[in-house]
């Protein structure tokens, strides 16, 4: 269906050329030329600064009804003589799906139009970025007073709509905790983890297998260790009609406390088994180099790498000071055969292993950070009690939202801080956990170089008159 709109206000007006007659006829004449049924709305004596007219009030019930197609007015004065309302109308009829059309001119090129459209394209834009902006100031209220603004279905867990949080399945909790056991006690990779999910029978909630990707993505949730998130990511544009997800700087991150599935340590034990399959994993490398970014210069401390050179039908490998890439001089600039420095490395580390003290005899110069972890641990609950109080206050009365939501930010951004802190702090392995036993059993070049990165072994060399000289510290 299709509406002719026709206003007029006084019998003067009507002189002057805006009759409703006349402008009846020309938009049927537009109608009929373009093979369009029509309904006529007819305000007869209704003033055009006002919306409340009879007729007009009808095509705007119609047109949220969805029953109008096209709007035919004869000039834009006849829809309204105030600029507000014309805009507001014709923001009702775009989003009814209906085109305006005005038969006294090509109104999309005119002055009129062209400024008509700009103010508002300019007042549409304006209101959905006030619209996104009271809604992200209304997510990031509720994040920072401990609330989920998002759900994201994490296994394990089921959403509670009324109180913004998840809780804990108990079922699926125990699939959890099954996989981060075998991860962090038998030395899995995603792949062997896979294998042997699948071979228990574990099943995902569609009774299928948990995939290699859904697998990873469990192991890297911090959600299961009682830490979900929000305002993580956000959407970019990179195209027209295309957006990508991207990462936020971390200081922009809100921590919001969630029930705990598995404790702080297995996560942890989690997140370094991860680091050590990365640097382990052999398609990261094309030949085999045992101390492979565990190795430094003796000479100047920088990183030595693994090098091939191919001559003739053999290739040679070594180990090279990288002190030059960064434009720093070194005195022990010569290569270092890897597979000679390779084997004397581990066979030292073997003979030790044999020993009274075993490997403990490489700890003596190293740092305990356990204290460095307590008094960080300690300001995390502070910080968390303070988040708590605020939010009390706030309930009570007490403090002003505005005050209250500045200071959530603030205390937010020291939480990620400690967080972060606590993540990066490298916890040295006690004399205990390195096991003799472990050194001895294992044979084959993964195994080795696993053992190597996990328990945090460096190895300082450089040749000196023809031999290779080599401190191996813990």
């Amino acid at each position: 269906m299709n509406a002719i709109y026709a206003r007029v206000s006084t019998d003067a007006q009507a002189e002057t050329g805006y009759s409703i007659s006349d402008q009846i006829r020309t938009c049927r004449e537009h109608a009929e030329k373009n093979g369009l049924e029509i309904v006529e709305y007819i305000d007869d004596g209704y003033s055009g600064e006002y919306l409340e007219r009879p007729a007009l009030e009808r095509l705007r019930d119609d047109l949220r009804a969805k029953l109008i197609h096209n709007v035919i007015v004869y000039d834009p004065d006849r829809l309204s003589r105030n600029l507000t309302n014309q805009l507001l109308l014709a923001d009702e009829i775009e989003k009814a799906s209906a085109q305006l059309i005005f038969i006294t001119h090509d109104y999309d090129a005119s002055p009129e139009g062209r400024l008509f459209f700009s103010i508002r394209g300019a007042i549409s834009a304006f209101e959905k970025a006030k619209i996104r902006e009271r809604t992200l100031r209304g997510k990031r209220s509720k994040a920072l007073s401990g609330k989920l603004t998002f759900n994201d279905d994490a296994y394990g867990y089921t959403y509670d709509k009324e109180n913004s949080m998840c809780i804990i399945n108990p079922e699926e909790a125990e699939i959890v905790k099954l996989i981060f056991q075998l991860y962090t006690t038998r030395n899995y990779g995603v792949n062997s983890l896979y294998v042997e999910l699948k071979s228990m029978g574990v099943v995902n909630r569609k009774g299928k297998p948990f995939g290699l990707a859904t697998i990873d993505y469990m192991l890297a949730n911090e959600t299961y260790a009682g830490t979900k998130w929000s305002f993580k990511q956000y959407l970019k544009n990179v195209g027209p009609k295309k957006r990508e997800r991207s990462i936020r700087d971390k200081s922009e991150w809100i921590p919001i406390t969630v029930p705990a599935i598995i404790d702080r340590e297995t996560w942890e034990r989690a997140v370094e088994c991860r680091r050590i399959n990365k640097v382990v994993a052999k398609r990261n490398s094309k030949h085999d180099y045992l101390l492979s970014s565990i190795i430094r210069c003796a000479g100047c401390g920088y990183a030595m790498r693994g090098v091939n050179y191919h001559r003739g039908n053999k290739d040679y490998r070594y180990y090279v000071c990288t002190a030059y890439i960064n434009g720093h001089e070194c005195d022990y600039r010569k290569t270092i055969s890897s597979k000679d420095l390779d084997d004397a490395v581990w066979a030292e580390l073997t003979e030790v292993a044999k020993s009274k003290h075993g490997l403990s005899i490489y700890q003596n110069n190293t740092t305990d950070t356990t204290a460095v972890k307590i008094d960080l641990e300690k300001q995390l609950t502070k910080l968390k009690k303070r988040q708590s109080a605020i939010v009390k206050w706030v309930a009570d009365g007490i403090l002003e939202t505005e005050v209250a939501e500045k200071d959530l930010q603030s205390i937010s951004k020291e939480v990620a801080a400690t967080k972060n802190a606590l993540s990066a702090l490298i916890i040295i392995p006690s004399v205990k956990s390195i096991r003799s036993k472990d050194i001895l059993k294992a044979t084959s070049f993964e195994e080795k170089r696993r053992l190597l990165i996990a328990y945090g072994i460096k190895v300082f060399a450089k040749r000196k008159n023809g031999s290779i000289v080599y401190t191996i510290k813990v």
